[in-house]
């Protein structure tokens, strides 16, 4: 835990250890961003079983864990199914209102969020929060905006990447490394 740690500012790993909750884009961050239609027209997505392995983990610490995603799709409601998270709200176009009631409804402060997000549509929230984050291949302008740039392009463990730094800096990831 201690290699996690020391890759970022004590101030960062100061603030992560007080997040209650991580919220996440879908399409360039569980998603390389590709939206691929078969024949019939059906959309598919590939998501990284990561991402959802360390979820699982996430919940278990307590964490609230959810999407704020700017397109609605099936493969998504499925996934967010299977790693039974907190929320799933697609096809928003204002994130920030979406954001702000979820705050109210879970009686969060925004220092307690970390959000993962790539593109412009998430720079409102990313702008918000106690800790943005965003994927290696996220533009500039939005890496401009964060704290934390994830080692990992969108779709290949963003959120798992953020995930264990998460958990490192509350103490939960080396506890549940020593339980095993």
């Amino acid at each position: 835990m201690k290699e996690i740690l020391e890759k970022r500012p004590r101030s960062l790993v100061k603030k992560a250890s007080h997040i209650k909750a991580l919220i996440f884009d879908v399409d360039g961050v569980l998603t390389d961003g590709k939206i691929i239609y078969d024949d019939s027209g059906r959309e598919t997505k590939s998501f990284n079983v990561k991402d959802g392995l360390i979820i699982a983990h996430l919940r278990k610490a307590g964490i609230i864990v959810g999407v704020i995603s700017g397109r609605e799709s099936e493969a998504v409601s499925r996934r967010a199914s299977e790693l039974r998270l907190d929320f799933c709200h697609q096809g928003i176009v204002d994130k920030l209102s979406v954001f702000t009631k979820l705050i109210e409804h879970y009686n969060l402060k925004r220092k307690e969020v970390a959000y993962i997000g790539d593109d412009i549509n998430d720079l409102a929230i990313l702008r918000q929060v106690g800790i943005g984050v965003c994927p290696s291949d996220a533009p500039l302008y939005v890496k401009s905006e964060v704290e934390f740039v994830s080692t990992v392009a969108g779709g290949q463990g963003v959120v798992r990447d953020f995930a264990d730094f998460l958990l490192a800096a509350s103490g939960y990831l080396s506890k549940m490394l020593k339980s095993i």
